[in-house]
């Protein structure tokens, strides 16, 4: 079950908001602020606890963000004690809050009317809000991150994972009294959040219920009562003081965080989409960012067509696959928006995206999509009047949409967010092709193709298709698809089209000049050439006028003029991005060539042998402008140690060793 449940509320006669699913409070009446300070910020020590961390992030975990009160609460008090506190190392706070019943957009802005100190925040959120599947949404307050787990807490919470052991600083243990939501409130609950709580780290909660205290003390928390705020009595707070070794249930498959003293030094190798938004969110925490482009400007590979369309992979066979796609759209968009506001110049429309059930095998497909019922604000069912008039041509059939859709110019926005990012501090190598890597005891040394070296400590490769080109990535199952995308001159009827057009290609809306569009793509495995190919020209032109035979306009569609641009896409056969450490793989094959007996008998299995201080980001097919945001970001997390906004299912999917440890898993040789 992927889709949320909303929240079922109403306000009582102090205006604060109660739950008929729980039928409790939202918050005091008498003063939810001064409650969730009390209770929350004072009863974890925050303030005293952040004049000596010695970190540079701190992260909170929450049960039940509700109206997001408490979040709210603890970003004004961390942008405080980093006003007064500007020399701090400590510089970013992590809220990672967990939600079963989301409230709508018109709930929130009704709740939130009862605190006006915080309206840019709460407009800020609102403006972000969205209707959720299951699962973790990312979004960025600045020096605050964040991560909305919707869903039930018994099934997110796990999904923390190997990776988040001994991470949390702090838990506010929130959510309606356990005598009214006895569901939230139990032992597999307190063993989860000891799991992932630090030595000495903390929580903080209202009550005072026996089983609760009970419950943690039996998971391994000191729990100590100190007085309740208003007329409660009493409530909890404690440490867990006991400095517990992590376990790791899939060693294979753990993240492993960079090692680094300071600031991070940190090479880039690449120049398209992957490596650009990998550099963006290593810049945000403060990394010394040098990106190495074989070219002699960013984006002139698979980064680099005119036009290209921005949605959600929905149709895949696997639903992780299709959950993380969701969530990437989500966060792309949200980093779209982001650009537009920092004054980023490129050419984008947020028109939606069609997709047309052209033949019996693509309504099948369009079918099973409607099956999973999403919401109508990531997909709609249309029939064939109202596809055509969302389109604004005829067409010969129904099919989806997806309302959120755009298209965008890739060259022009790299090209332009770079610039932007080297104001800010990132180094541009152009013409520095990269052809060896060598580990030294504290850095890499970049090798490149005059024989010229540098030397960083952190080492990501997002080289598209030459991902695999050296010593150390050799393994990697990918491949090179050759891609021509072909220019079109518009006509009075295409300059209708008001939407990304997809059939078994793709046509985008006329661009803003007016003068043409793109039409595409070709898809040649395992071919790296670079030419123009008349053949490919013509077959862009056959695909759409042969799938949407029926409707005259499509003879209008014209690719005589020869005017192409041909990239080479790096992909994988199941279909999904490659992001993590480098693994190493003849010491994992090593390790793990009795991966399932090892498991079957229960006995000792070693973390995974990965270069260290080595990533890569790599195998975005034909999806990189709606992938790469979120795996930037993805990334820059790991190398940095903090909380990841993914799911563990999730990393593993997209875990760099996946295709051979699902072999040794198996018990099958690699």
């Amino acid at each position: 079950m992927l889709k949320t449940t909303h929240a079922d509320i109403h306000f009582n006669d102090q205006h604060t908001p109660i739950s008929a699913q729980f039928d409790d409070v939202y918050f005091s009446n008498q003063d939810g602020l001064a409650e969730s300070r009390y209770v929350f910020q004072q009863g974890n020590r925050l303030w005293e606890r952040w004049l000596t961390h010695s970190s540079s992030h701190f992260v909170i975990a929450e049960t039940g963000f509700g109206t997001g009160l408490n979040f709210f609460a603890v970003t004004a008090l961390f942008r405080q004690f980093r006003q007064t506190h500007p020399q701090s190392p400590l510089t970013r706070l992590y809220f990672l809050s967990f939600e079963k019943y989301p409230m709508t957009l018109e709930q929130l802005y009704a709740a939130h009317q009862a605190f006006e100190e915080f309206a840019e925040l709460s407009a800020q959120l609102r403006q972000m809000w969205l209707e959720p599947i299951v699962g973790c949404y990312r979004f960025h307050f600045a020096e605050t991150t964040l991560d909305l787990w919707f869903g039930d807490i018994h099934e997110n919470l796990p999904q923390l994972g190997d990776y988040m052991q001994n991470r949390i600083d702090a838990w506010f243990l929130d959510g309606f009294s356990p005598a009214k939501n006895p569901q939230m409130w139990t032992d597999e609950l307190y063993q989860n959040m000891y799991r992932y709580t630090k030595p000495q780290g903390s929580f903080a909660t209202f009550t005072a219920a026996s089983a609760v205290r009970k419950g943690l003390e039996n998971a391994g928390f000191q729990v100590e009562k100190r007085q309740g705020y208003g007329q409660k009595r009493e409530c909890l707070c404690g440490v867990k003081s006991a400095d517990s070794p992590p376990h790791a249930v899939t060693p294979w498959y753990l993240p492993q965080a960079a090692e680094f003293n300071g600031c991070a030094d940190v090479a880039v190798i690449g120049g398209g989409i992957a490596s650009l938004f990998t550099a963006l969110s290593l810049l945000k925490r403060g990394a010394n960012v040098t990106v190495y482009c074989g070219d002699e400007q960013p984006a002139l590979n698979a980064s680099g067509n005119k036009q290209g369309a921005f949605y959600p992979q929905l149709s895949d066979d696997d639903i992780r696959n299709i959950r993380f796609y969701i969530y990437a759209f989500a966060y792309g968009k949200q980093q779209l928006h982001a650009a537009e506001a920092l004054g980023i110049e490129f050419e984008h429309q947020f028109c939606g995206v069609a997709l047309c059930a052209y033949n019996e095998k693509s309504a099948a497909k369009l079918d099973k999509i409607a099956a999973y019922d999403w919401h109508e604000s990531l997909y709609q069912t249309q029939n064939q009047q109202q596809l055509s008039d969302i389109v604004g041509l005829p067409l010969p059939c129904g099919g989806g949409f997806i309302p959120q859709g755009a298209w965008l110019a890739p060259r022009q926005f790299v090209q332009n967010l770079f610039i932007y990012l080297q104001k800010c501090g990132v180094k541009l190598k152009t013409l520095q092709k990269i052809t060896a890597l060598h580990q030294t005891e504290r850095h890499w040394q970049l090798i490149n193709a005059q024989g010229d070296s540098f030397s960083h400590q952190v080492v990501v490769l997002a080289n598209g298709h030459q991902l695999n080109r050296f010593t150390q990535t050799e393994a990697l199952p990918l491949y090179a698809v050759r891609g021509q995308v072909s220019q079109i001159p518009t006509t009075e009827n295409l300059r209708k089209l008001k939407t990304v057009l997809c059939y078994d290609g793709y046509l985008t809306p006329v661009d803003e000049a007016k003068t043409s569009h793109c039409i595409g793509a070709s898809h040649l495995r395992d071919n790296e050439t670079r030419h123009f190919s008349s053949q490919e020209q013509a077959e862009n032109q056959q695909k759409i006028q042969s799938n949407l035979a029926a409707v005259d306009w499509v003879k209008e569609v014209d690719t005589s003029g020869n005017l192409a641009r041909i990239g080479v896409r790096c992909a994988v056969r199941d279909r999904i991005p490659l992001v993590g450490n480098v693994p190493n793989f003849t010491q994992q094959r090593e390790d793990y060539r009795n991966l399932f007996n090892l498991r079957r008998r229960k006995q000792t299995i070693p973390t995974a042998a990965n270069y260290r201080n080595l990533y890569l980001i790599g195998a975005l097919g034909s999806r990189g402008l709606t992938s790469a945001p979120l795996l930037g970001e993805t990334l820059a997390s790991l190398i940095y140690g903090e909380p990841l906004p993914l799911s563990e299912d999730l990393i593993h999917q997209l875990a760099p060793n996946r295709s051979w440890l699902r072999k040794q898993l198996k018990g099958t040789k690699v």
